[in-house]
C-alpha cells in the first residue's frame, strides 16, 4: 500500500510540475482544487476555522486506519513511531528548526497551554499580551495569573492596526525589566491582523524575556523560519492552513529553552531523559494513523512548495479584500497593507444584522464563512486558500453586494 501511496504522489507531482511550467496559472491551481472532495456548488472560505484535507492526506489516513485495526499488534504497530520522527523531521524541516526540538501535540491550544503551563512564574513576574490573542493564549493566562499572582499587560492595538511601527511601539512601551514573557498570536483569527513577529522578539530578548508565538493563522499559509523569527516556542496545527488531520498539531521548543519548560501531562514512557521536545508529548496512546496523515499533509504542501501556496493565498486575500473595500456598505478591520496581513479577513457590513447576513449567505448561495457576533472585532470573516479560486472570490464579493 505504501509503494501505491508514493505512485499516487509521484503522479500527481509531475502533474503540478508539467502545469506549473506552463505558467502556474489558473490551470495549475485547478489541478490542485481537484485534490479535494468540496462539494461541487459549495464556496468554502474558511480555512482559519478547518480545512478541507487533500485527498492523499484522507488517502493515507484511510489506509493506515484499516491497517491499524486489522493488526493492533505491538509487533505491527513498531512502524509508527518510525512515522511519527519522519513526521516530525518533515515540520523540522518546513520550519527550518531541529527534529529534537519538534513536539507534536494535539493542536495550537495544546500546544500553547503546554507552554503556559510548563514556564516557571511568581507574583511579581508580568506577561505581555494583546487582547487580540486566541482565547488559548489569552485566556489560559489570564487563569493562571489569577491563580498564581503574576502580572498581564495588555498591549493596546486598534482594529485595523495603525502601522507596524506603533504595534512595535506599543510593545516596547509595555516591556520592562519584569516582563519574563511575551506571548502574541502571529495572525488573528479575529482581525486578520499580520504581528511583526520578528521584531516584537527582538523587544522582548532585550530583558531576556520568553518570545511565544501562536501560528495557528501562518503554519501552512505563510513560509516561515523560526531559527529568523527568533521565537522561543511556537504553536501550530494540522487542521486549519495544513490542511491535515483534526486533532495534530505542533509545539516548537527552542533547544537552549527546552529544560526551562515543564511538561504539562505525563503518562507511561515519560523519561526526563527523552531527547529534546518530546518530552512533551507524552499522552498515553494515540491515534498514529492521524499522525502518519499529518506526514502527507506535510508532503503535499511541500510538493506545491509553501512560498507557492502562500503567494497564492495572499494574492486571492489581496483580491477579495479590494473587492470587499470598493463596497461602501463594507468595513473592512483587517489591514490591507501585506506586512500586516495574511490570509484572514475579517469586515463589518454597515447597517446589516450580522447573524442574518451569515445565514443567508449560506443558505442563499452556499458560502461557508465565520461569523463573530460582539465584541470589537464582531463581523463576518473570509479566509480563503490554495484550493479556492478568484471566481471564488467573485461570488462571495457579489452575494455580499446583494445583502446591502
Amino acid at each position: 500500500m505504501i509503494s501505491s501511496r508514493r505512485g499516487f504522489f509521484l503522479g500527481l507531482s509531475s502533474a503540478l510540475a508539467a502545469e506549473a511550467v506552463r505558467g502556474d496559472g489558473e490551470d495549475y491551481w485547478k489541478l490542485v482544487r481537484r485534490q479535494f472532495p468540496l462539494e461541487d456548488g459549495l464556496t468554502y472560505l474558511n480555512a482559519a476555522n478547518v480545512c478541507p484535507a487533500s485527498r492523499p492526506v484522507l488517502d493515507r489516513h484511510a489506509e493506515l486506519l484499516r491497517d491499524f485495526h486489522a493488526n493492533p499488534s505491538f509487533q505491527n504497530r513498531d512502524k509508527y513511531e518510525r512515522l511519527q520522527e519522519s513526521l516530525r523531521s518533515k515540520i523540522a524541516d518546513l520550519l527550518h528548526v531541529g527534529a529534537s526540538e519538534i513536539a507534536i501535540t494535539r493542536n495550537t491550544s495544546e500546544a500553547t497551554n503546554t507552554f503556559i503551563q510548563g514556564i516557571d512564574l511568581k507574583p511579581g513576574d508580568e506577561v505581555v499580551l494583546t487582547a487580540h490573542n486566541h482565547p488559548s493564549n489569552l485566556d489560559s493566562w489570564k487563569v493562571r495569573a489569577r491563580r498564581e499572582g503574576f502580572t498581564l499587560q495588555i498591549v493596546p492595538v486598534p482594529i485595523p492596526a495603525i502601522s507596524k511601527q506603533h504595534i512595535l511601539d506599543g510593545f516596547a512601551k509595555a516591556v520592562t525589566a519584569k516582563t519574563k514573557v511575551v506571548s502574541i498570536t502571529h495572525c488573528t483569527s479575529t482581525t486578520g491582523i499580520l504581528f511583526p513577529a520578528r521584531q516584537i522578539g527582538e523587544v522582548a530578548h532585550k530583558v531576556g524575556a520568553w518570545f511565544h508565538v501562536d501560528g495557528a493563522q501562518t503554519f501552512g499559509a505563510v513560509a516561515l523560519n523560526l531559527k529568523e523569527m527568533g521565537c522561543d516556542s511556537y504553536a501550530g496545527s494540522s487542521h486549519k492552513w495544513m490542511m491535515g488531520p483534526l486533532e495534530a498539531g505542533v509545539l516548537f521548543v527552542k533547544a537552549e529553552r527546552i529544560p526551562q519548560l515543564w511538561p504539562a501531562i505525563i503518562s507511561a514512557h515519560w523519561s526526563d531523559t527523552l531527547e529534546g521536545a518530546r518530552k512533551f508529548e507524552v499522552y498515553g496512546q494515540r491515534d498514529d494513523p492521524r499522525l502518519a496523515a499529518f506526514g502527507a499533509a506535510v508532503d503535499f504542501i511541500q510538493m506545491i512548495g509553501m512560498d507557492r501556496a502562500e503567494q497564492r493565498t495572499r494574492m486571492l486575500a489581496t483580491y477579495l479584500k479590494t473587492k470587499l473595500a470598493d463596497n461602501s456598505a463594507v468595513e473592512m478591520l483587517t489591514n490591507m497593507e501585506p506586512e500586516l496581513s495574511a490570509g484572514v479577513i475579517r469586515f463589518r457590513l454597515r447597517g446589516q444584522n450580522l447573524t442574518e447576513a451569515y445565514n443567508k449567505l449560506y443558505s442563499r448561495n452556499r458560502i461557508a464563512l465565520a461569523l463573530t457576533d460582539a465584541g470589537d472585532s464582531a463581523g463576518l470573516r473570509f479566509s480563503p486558500h490554495i484550493y479556492n479560486s478568484t471566481a471564488d472570490c467573485d461570488i462571495a464579493a457579489e452575494a455580499i453586494k446583494k445583502l446591502v
